[in-house]
C-alpha cells in the first residue's frame, strides 16, 4: 500500500511539474469544455495528446495520467487514444499508463504507428492487456499487413479501432480502399469483443455495422475532426450507435479545411456537430 502511495504522488508530481503548452497548441481545459458540450448530445470523448517536440516519455506519461481525473468526471464516458511512439514505445511507461486507466476504468487504445513498428507493438499486447482489460489497438485498413495484424490483435483479446485512412480518395482508388476496410471489418467480425470504426463513408459504415452486430462484436462509431460527419451521425441515430468524437490537444496538427480556427475550443464542439445536428434530436 505504502508503495502505491509513493508511486501515486510520483505520478501527481509528475503532472505538476509538466511544462506549459507551445504558443499555439490547444490546451488541455480547451478539449475538457468541447467534451462537456458533446455529452449534452450524448456523445463521448476519444482524447488524444500530441507532445511537443522535446517532451520525455515520462514527461507524456505524466501529462496522460494527471488528464485522467478530470476526464473521468465527465457525464459521458471518456476514452484515450495513445501515441505509442511519444511514450517511446517504452513498455514500462505504457505499463504505468495503464495501470492508471485501470483505476478509472477508462478505455485506452493504442494509436497507429509506422508499419514497421507495428508487429512490435502487437507482440507486447498480451502482456499490456493484464494491466488493464480495456485495452485497444488502432489498425488502418490501407495497410497490407493490416488482415494479419488483426488475427494476431483479435488472438490477444483487444479491442479494435479500424480506421479508414483514404477517405479523401475518388474513383478506382477510393474503391479498393474501401474493399480494403470493408475486409478488415469481415476478418474480426465476432472474434473481437469490441470494434470502433472510423470511416466517413455512411453506406460502408452502415454495411459494417450489421455485419459485427450479427456476428456478435459490439460497435462504436468515432467522429474525426477533418471528415464529413452527417452520414456518420445518421448511421449511428438509425442504428442506435454509441458515437465517440475524436479531439486532440498539444501540438497543433497540420493545417486541415478548418485552418487555423480548429484550435479554438468551440469550434472543437462546434464543428462536429454543425453539419449533422438534425441527426442526433429525437424522431
Amino acid at each position: 500500500m505504502k508503495q502505491e502511495m509513493a508511486e501515486m504522488a510520483g505520478v501527481s508530481r509528475g503532472a505538476a511539474q509538466c511544462r506549459a503548452p507551445s504558443r499555439g497548441s490547444i490546451r488541455f481545459d480547451e478539449v475538457l469544455a468541447a467534451a462537456v458540450r458533446l455529452a449534452r448530445w450524448r456523445m463521448g470523448a476519444c482524447v488524444s495528446y500530441r507532445p511537443e517536440a522535446d517532451e520525455s516519455p515520462a514527461e507524456v506519461a505524466a501529462r496522460l495520467i494527471g488528464s485522467m481525473a478530470r476526464l473521468s468526471e465527465l457525464p459521458a464516458e471518456a476514452a484515450l487514444l495513445v501515441q505509442p511512439a511519444a511514450l517511446g514505445q517504452d513498455a514500462v511507461q505504457m505499463m504505468r499508463l495503464l495501470a492508471a486507466a485501470r483505476s478509472r476504468a477508462m478505455p485506452v487504445t493504442l494509436d497507429l504507428v509506422a508499419p514497421e513498428a507495428t508487429g512490435r507493438l502487437i507482440d507486447q499486447l498480451a502482456m499490456l492487456r493484464v494491466h488493464h482489460d480495456r485495452l485497444g489497438l488502432s489498425l488502418s485498413a490501407d495497410r497490407e499487413s493490416s488482415l494479419h495484424d488483426a488475427d494476431r490483435a483479435c488472438e490477444a483479446g483487444v479491442r479494435l479501432r479500424l480506421v479508414h485512412e483514404r477517405w479523401a480518395d475518388t474513383g478506382a482508388a477510393r474503391r479498393q480502399s474501401t474493399e480494403a476496410f470493408e475486409r478488415l471489418v469481415d476478418r474480426v467480425a465476432g472474434r473481437a469483443a469490441q470494434v470502433m470504426l472510423a470511416c466517413h463513408d455512411p453506406q460502408t459504415l452502415d454495411r459494417s455495422v450489421e455485419q459485427l452486430r450479427r456476428a456478435g462484436s459490439a460497435v462504436t462509431l468515432e467522429l474525426q475532426p477533418d471528415q464529413p460527419r452527417q452520414g456518420v451521425l445518421w448511421v449511428a441515430r438509425s442504428r442506435q450507435v454509441p458515437v465517440r468524437s475524436l479531439l486532440h490537444y498539444g501540438r497543433p496538427a497540420a493545417p486541415t479545411r478548418l485552418g487555423t480556427l480548429a484550435r479554438q475550443p468551440r469550434v472543437l464542439w462546434w464543428s462536429t456537430l454543425s453539419s449533422g445536428l438534425s441527426t442526433l434530436l429525437p424522431a
